[in-house]
């Protein structure tokens, strides 16, 4: 039957535990279609994955369920499209757990680097609330340390080049057709690009300087941005060890940003 009652969801989780600690997780295939749907949704990830490897119609029934899980705790996170696992597209549910790892953007030493946008591997939905949080080191920097920030998700797509996905230029530093923002955090220098606008914005959190970036090396940093109602506020760890956080610096973003 496809409507299943609480009662039998927990029967059937009670025989699924006893299936899976006897190891014969092949033997949920004898049970009717909507049982076995209910009981996957009581399995973890961890489950659901010898689960989907008993039959074919399992895997469609984990793959779902994976999906619509990961769906539902990531509401309002879009991972990149661009997302693969080499020629193939991954499910629903790895995209997301590809796209939320951590991940190392810039790496390197060099005298020259390019001048270019990276994007973060998801969109964000601006109602929020959402915390992305970053660590940078900077050091023998003369010309300014990388930095942080977000731009408008409709901007037309990357380009995948030396070092990865990127926009050539830095999008908060020239006029462009979509809005884009950064924090440079040993400062607080802020720049914003608005749409229409051959110029940007630019202005300075009321913010101590933390370190040199002209030294020949610097402790790492912590450093993020908080959305919430359409609004942006950029945060840093100061000297003491503590979260500080600016002024509001924007409270109209657009509808989805990366």
């Amino acid at each position: 039957p496809n409507s299943v009652s609480s009662r039998t969801v927990r029967v059937c989780s009670a025989q699924c535990n006893a299936v899976k600690r006897s190891g014969a997780m092949a033997a949920l295939t004898g049970f009717p279609y909507g049982v076995v749907e209910a009981i996957a949704e009581h399995l973890g990830l961890n489950d659901l994955l010898p689960f989907g490897a008993t039959s074919l119609e399992m895997h469609w029934i984990a793959a779902k369920t994976a999906s619509d899980a990961a769906k539902y705790a990531f509401d309002g996170v879009l991972p990149a499209a661009y997302l693969r696992l080499g020629p193939r597209e991954p499910p629903d549910w790895l995209k997301f757990l590809m796209a939320l790892q951590p991940r190392c953007l810039v790496r390197g030493n060099r005298k020259v680097w390019p001048d270019q946008t990276r994007p973060l591997p998801f969109v964000l939905d601006t109602t929020g609330p959402w915390f992305v949080e970053f660590k940078l080191a900077a050091a023998g920097a003369p010309n300014g340390t990388p930095t942080i920030g977000l731009i408008d998700a409709g901007c037309p797509d990357t380009t995948s080049g030396e070092g990865g996905r990127h926009w050539p230029g830095d999008l908060s530093r020239r006029g462009t057709e979509r809005f884009a923002i950064s924090l440079a955090p040993y400062d607080g220098t802020v720049l914003a690009a608005r749409p229409g606008s051959l110029t940007r914005c630019r202005a300075r959190l009321r913010w101590e300087k933390i370190g040199d970036e002209q030294r020949k090396w610097n402790d790492p940093m912590s450093c993020g941005f908080l959305i919430e109602n359409r609004k942006l506020k950029f945060f840093r760890v100061g000297g003491g060890g503590a979260w500080h956080s600016g002024e509001t610096v924007c409270e109209d973003l657009p509808k989805q940003v990366s």
